[in-house]
């Protein structure tokens, strides 16, 4: 939609993003939506849609004062602030095998972009780096409040980019025929993913979700070559294929880890220790050799009769 802005197409497609995820929770909830509305903890309620609306809004004004490439790789260290995040938010304890995929996936992102990253803008690149810490937070407090249906804070902020968009940056001026593909772009772009988002928050670790994000970057060359528009460079394939990698890497090699722990803390106790604490079928009267209470002199020697 090269007719539009990005300040339009932000404000409008926020607004359809809100009013599919409203039809959803009305679905959900019948009668009983106001009520999913209440039962959010005010901080949880804060938290989802001020981190939503930082990233919406700053993602949009980045494009405007600096390259997309310099959005995209920035963007992409978001994996890194939710790991530094998460142990105090969350309390989820970042293992090294999730960290080397956090990594892999900067890597993956560094081949694709391939020098594309220009110098010069610091302000744009500063607001890219804001985007990447608002999805960090927004991730960590989507598994902070996993208890809670977070999806009624994230319609409110998909309400509040639409009038931040459309009063500051002019996104209300928007001719009628391009509304449809505005709507439909708030359904499949934001409304459908941010509700499957929500839900793999409840079981998925705040890292892991932030990874599997990052597939949007490394899986969009294969779409497009797939339906004939471009066919992708060997750098795009390639670091497309190390970001896969690195989502792989954190979900296998998660479940590995925890798998390893596990058996660490049911592994049975060595003869060592039941030597000095004894056997669990020991008797009372038969307690182990260590616990054992020696004789006295008068048992071991012999009595003589008088």
């Amino acid at each position: 939609m090269p007719e539009l802005h990005g300040w339009q197409i932000s404000c409008w497609r926020g607004y359809w993003m809100s009013v599919s995820l409203m039809i959803y929770l009305i679905l959900r909830y019948g009668s009983g939506v106001g009520e999913a509305f209440r039962m959010l903890p005010r901080e949880g309620l804060l938290a989802v849609t001020l981190f939503f609306r930082l990233a919406s809004t700053a993602y949009v004004t980045a494009l405007t004062v600096t390259t997309v490439a310099n959005v995209a790789a920035l963007g992409a260290l978001s994996p890194i602030f939710t790991a530094l995040l998460s142990r105090a938010v969350t309390g989820e304890s970042v293992n090294a095998t999730v960290w080397l995929a956090a990594l892999l996936a900067l890597v993956g992102i560094a081949v694709i972009m391939n020098g594309g990253l220009v110098g010069g803008h610091c302000i744009g690149n500063l607001l890219a780096l804001s985007v990447a810490l608002a999805f960090a937070g927004l991730t960590v407090s989507l598994r902070r409040f996993r208890a809670f249906d977070v999806v009624p804070a994230m319609c409110i902020g998909g309400f509040m980019v639409f009038l931040v968009a459309g009063l500051f940056g002019g996104g209300f001026n928007v001719a009628p025929r391009a509304m449809p593909i505005l709507a439909l772009m708030g359904l499949i772009q934001f409304g459908i993913p941010l509700i499957l988002f929500a839900r793999g928050a409840l079981s998925v670790p705040a890292v892991t979700l932030s990874l599997i994000a990052l597939l949007d970057v490394g899986l969009n060359p294969l779409w497009a070559w797939i339906a004939s528009v471009e066919t992708p460079t060997i750098e795009t394939a390639l670091g497309g294929g190390l970001i896969v990698a690195a989502v792989a890497l954190s979900i296998l090699g998660g479940q590995w880890m925890t798998r390893r722990i596990a058996e660490r803390t049911d592994r049975p106790r060595t003869s060592k220790h039941l030597a000095v604490e004894g056997r669990p079928g020991d008797k009372p009267d038969d307690p182990p050799l260590l616990g054992r209470k020696l004789p006295s002199l008068s048992q071991v020697l012999p009595r003589h009769p008088d």
